[in-house]
């Protein structure tokens, strides 16, 4: 009977860990990215909030590398190493992660979530004219973000969640 040492059987062990991570981690990459490319986000992005940046592309490889991360996390476990330190450094990029994102759409989600009310609620629409507090204006365009005004002078981009702070007198198209 051939005995084998137990450095061996979790280097082994650790080896197959990290080969299952990167094949998981490839097929939810994959699958994430068919999944996001038939929403067409990053069309709507483009279309709605006018950004250039490929969502498809950012969120598989962000879920993508944070598999891989876990993998080794649970690669060196099984060897044996204490991956307190790793632990600890993950969360604290987490932490720092979560409150970049947080902060980042604070303005952002409230727009989003007033131009869909907006936009399915039909309350203003494209042409209507309008009056908000003492502004008043030809509406242009209501996107998910902002509402384009024209006035006399000028036009004016008002963040949607501000439209919904004030009273709105529609005078029709």
């Amino acid at each position: 009977m051939v005995e084998y040492s137990d450095t061996l059987i979790r280097a082994t062990s650790a080896l197959l860990i990290v080969l299952f991570g990167l094949l998981i981690a490839n097929i939810i990459n994959n699958i994430l990215r068919r999944f996001l490319r038939n929403i067409e986000i990053n069309r709507i992005l483009s279309e709605q909030l006018k950004l250039k940046i490929s969502a498809e592309e950012f969120i598989s490889f962000t879920l993508k590398y944070l598999i891989y991360f876990i993998t080794i996390i649970i690669a060196l476990t099984s060897l044996g190493v204490s991956t307190r330190i790793l632990q600890m450094i993950f969360g604290i990029f987490l932490a720092v992660a979560i409150v970049f994102v947080i902060l980042a759409f604070k303005d952002f989600a409230p727009n989003v979530i007033s131009g869909i009310y907006i936009l399915r609620s039909k309350k203003i629409d494209k042409g209507d004219h309008i009056t908000i507090d003492n502004l008043e204006g030809r509406v242009l365009n209501i996107n998910l973000v902002e509402t384009k005004i024209e006035t006399n002078k000028e036009i004016i981009f008002i963040p949607n969640s501000n439209i919904m702070k004030y009273k709105i007198i529609k005078r029709g198209k």
